[in-house]
Formats: C-alpha cells, sequence, structure tokens
C-alpha cells in the first residue's frame, strides 16, 4: 500500500453532545465546557487534526472529481487480499484504533495528494520513453528457501521426482510471507537481491533451478511461473507513467512541493493564533540572508550550522530482499 503522507489523528468514539449551556460533560467534581474540552484538544491534536483536515479539504476540492470509490474500494480489496482476508484486514485495523471508513478515508487521501504530484509532475514524452526502456514487466515466480545446501538439495531432488513445488514451500520454506502461497511471489528488477534476482531471470515460464541458489538469507529453489513479454510503448505506456508516479510520491520533497503549491493556491485563513502555525510547512519560506561578503571564517561559520532534514520513504515489501 502506498505510504499516507499526512501525519494521521483519528478520534474514535468521540462524541461532542451540545447542551444549552455548552457543557460537554458533568460530575459531582464540576461541568466540563465545550471551550475547555477545545482549548485540551488542541494543545494535544489540534495542529496534526487540523493541517489533516485543511489538507483533506484543499485537495478534495481541488482533485475531488478525479478519485473514484471504485479506485478506493480496488485498493482497500487489494489491501485486505495482502493481510489474509477481511477477518485479518479488521484485526489489523482494531490494533491500530482504526475502522474501514477511516482507513478507506486515508486510501482516498492518499489518492489525492497523487493526483496533486501528477499535477506537477508535467512528465514529457522523452522521460516516459527513457522509463520505457529501462522497464520490466513483473514476473510471477515461486521459491523455497532453507538454511543450509543440504536441505536444498534433498527438496531439488524430491522436486524432480515429482513433488509439488507448492506443498513443499508451504511445509519447508522458511520465508513466512510467502511459504503459504506455496513460495509465490510478483516482482520485477530491482525489488530483490541480486543473487536470487539474478537466477529468476535467467529462467524461462515452467524451468527450475537445478542449484541452490545462495543469497545472504540462506539457500533458494525458484520456479519460474509466468514471464510476460514487454509490450510495445503505448501498449506499456500507462503502466510506465504510474511507475515514474510512485517513483515522485516516495520522494518527500517532490510530495511537499506538490501540496505548498496546492495550499498556498487555496488562499487558507485560519483564526486561532495557536494554530496560525499549522500550515506554515507548506508556504513561502523567507529567502536566506546574503554572506557572501562576510569573511571566510563567517562562510565556515555559516556552513558548519546549515544543515539539512531529509524523510526517508518506508516501502513495504513482502518479498525475499527484506526476510
Amino acid at each position: 500500500m502506498k505510504k499516507i503522507v499526512l501525519g494521521t489523528v483519528l478520534l474514535s468514539g468521540l462524541f461532542l453532545t451540545a447542551c444549552a449551556d455548552d457543557t460537554v460533560a458533568s460530575s459531582t467534581a464540576g461541568k466540563i465546557s465545550k471551550d475547555e474540552l477545545y482549548e485540551e484538544m488542541k494543545e494535544s491534536v489540534g495542529p496534526v487534526f487540523l493541517e489533516q483536515l485543511l489538507m483533506s479539504d484543499v485537495l478534495e476540492d481541488r482533485y475531488g472529481d478525479a478519485v473514484t470509490e471504485e479506485q478506493v474500494d480496488q485498493l482497500y480489496q487489494t489491501e485486505q487480499d495482502r493481510m489474509g482476508g477481511e477477518d485479518a484486514m479488521n484485526y489489523s485495523l482494531m490494533s491500530q484504533n482504526l475502522t474501514p471508513e477511516q482507513y478507506r478515508e486515508n486510501i482516498r487521501l492518499n489518492l489525492l495528494i497523487e493526483e496533486a504530484v501528477k499535477e506537477q509532475a508535467n512528465f514529457t514524452e522523452e522521460d516516459v520513453q527513457a522509463a520505457y526502456e529501462e522497464y520490466v514487466p513483473p514476473v510471477t515466480a515461486s521459491h523455497i528457501l532453507v538454511q543450509d545446501e543440504e536441505t536444498a538439495n534433498d527438496l531439488l531432488n524430491q522436486l524432480n521426482d515429482g513433488a509439488d513445488f507448492a506443498e513443499l514451500a508451504k511445509e519447508h520454506s522458511q520465508d513466512s510471507g510467502t511459504a503459504q502461497q506455496g513460495g509465490q511471489i510478483t516482482f520485477t528488477t530491482g525489488e530483490m537481491v541480486p543473487e536470487f534476482e539474478e537466477a529468476a531471470f535467467a529462467l524461462e515460464e515452467g524451468e527450475m533451478t537445478q542449484e541452490p541458489v545462495q543469497t545472504s538469507y540462506g539457500f533458494h529453489i525458484i520456479q519460474m511461473n509466468e514471464k510476460p513479454e514487454k509490450g510495445t510503448f503505448e501498449e506499456e505506456r500507462e503502466t510506465v507513467e504510474q511507475l515514474m508516479l510512485e517513483e515522485r510520491m516516495g520522494d518527500s520533497a517532490v510530495v511537499q512541493e506538490a501540496l505548498s503549491k496546492v495550499v498556498q493556491d487555496a488562499n487558507v485563513v485560519i483564526n486561532d493564533d495557536d494554530l496560525t502555525s499549522v500550515l506554515q510547512a507548506y508556504m513561502p519560506q523567507p529567502e536566506a540572508e546574503d554572506t557572501s561578503g562576510e569573511t571566510d571564517s563567517s562562510e565556515d561559520s555559516a556552513a558548519d550550522s546549515a544543515s539539512e532534514s531529509a524523510e526517508d520513504s518506508a516501502s513495504e515489501n513482502t518479498d525475499t530482499s527484506e526476510e
């Protein structure tokens, strides 16, 4: 699942009951007013929650028509299948204090952010053509991972004698992410460790490695299931552009720039003085003072004090490259 770029605070189970005197709750200890509750919430979760609400509003206003419920449903179903079904999905969401509807809202928000990045990407024909030249269609293979070569050779002999690959993978493979799927995994270049990838792409459909493939994770037996041919430029164009977009989505600086453009165009006004800095990161930043005329020692001091922060994009993979 593509990473949700914005921080999210989800306040489940909290209902504010408006009374005539603005009392939200009362006890023998006294009353709690809406203003008191607001101030407490503003202090603890206000900035993050307001940022999410504002960003959702401006993105929805600008790109809402481009994101369909069918897209949200498809991504939700894909994630549900990846987790092992509806029950597993619900358990995972419950452990994060999320409801299915809240998770769908996060998916939609991520799709809206993707539209913003797409609008700013401006891929040229040359960009797409170059990406197409490097593109390799994903293949589907199965593998069995064990820790010693002797066991791998024993399993290889069983397979050559007619044993079922999927059954042996379920019984013996130590790759917990693929074992229950019979060792099956879909990947393209750059997603697996080099030794595994080289051996796999050397196979034709239906072929199996005849010697164990050693990687840092152990010894693999690999069988190639599907190895599709690369289509023409026009046939693969949509897929290639989507991969280019996903690469941009993984660059926090690109995402920040796209969201800044949307926020600045939306003319956001925040009336609460305590929250006016919520979207400051998306506003034009003041230019640094020019110190070029200062002495060399001053320049060195300025250079020493300057720092950059970079946010690494996390990717979730279940392949053998992250076992």
